[in-house]
């Protein structure tokens, strides 16, 4: 009976990971699994990647050790470990940059050795420490590599509401037109400033 069960629960946690569907029901259907069977590696990795997407990486990371606890060789268990702890080293990394003139040289830097992660956070903590128009393009120009199109418009009405001048309203707008997905404008109630 319990296999029956175990057999229906892994379909369906199977059909939610291949629908890129990582909600509550996905959670239970998992824990459901461990329920049953507390070696099933597969359950380990999907519920990992739901604390992944929920921001706990402490459970993400718990996760993926159980996962690798039962199989050594579980390549995505290793390879999103290594991940999370090389993301945690360059946040480390980042914190211990204090000026923005410093941040932004070393965002450039990642974005010539194409690492688009780390420029991302480089250029964000700039410019949330000085929100100038350059540390901003720059970091539009990061999420454009990264595919982030909601960030870049976010970042841009942004700029918006805080520039004070037509003229600045006018340079935000020349500046961001090349970080819009191709065939994609603007937005055009912000365009203009009033």
């Amino acid at each position: 009976m319990k296999n029956v069960e175990l057999q229906k629960l892994s379909v369906d946690a199977g059909k939610m990971a291949l629908g890129n569907i990582w909600g509550k029901e996905a959670y239970r259907i998992n824990r459901a699994i461990l329920e049953i069977d507390q070696h099933n590696c597969a359950a380990y990795t999907r519920l990992a990647k739901y604390y992944k997407l929920k921001n706990n990486m402490t459970e993400a990371k718990n996760m993926y050790l159980m996962a690798m606890k039962i199989d050594p060789n579980n390549r995505s268990a290793f390879n999103n470990l290594y991940e999370m702890n090389k993301d945690q080293a360059d946040s480390d990394r980042v914190d211990e940059i204090k000026t923005a003139g410093e941040l932004f040289k070393e965002g450039q830097k990642s974005m010539l050795k194409s690492k688009y992660k780390l420029a991302a956070k480089l250029f964000a903590k700039a410019y949330s420490q000085e929100p100038s128009l350059v540390y901003a393009v720059n970091l539009a120009g990061v999420y454009k590599k990264l595919g982030s199109y909601d960030k870049i418009e976010l970042l841009y009405r942004e700029l918006l509401e805080n520039s004070p001048k037509q003229a600045d309203t006018d340079d935000i707008n020349n500046k961001f037109q090349e970080y819009l997905v191709s065939g994609r404008e603007l937005p055009k109630e912000k365009i203009t400033k009033k």
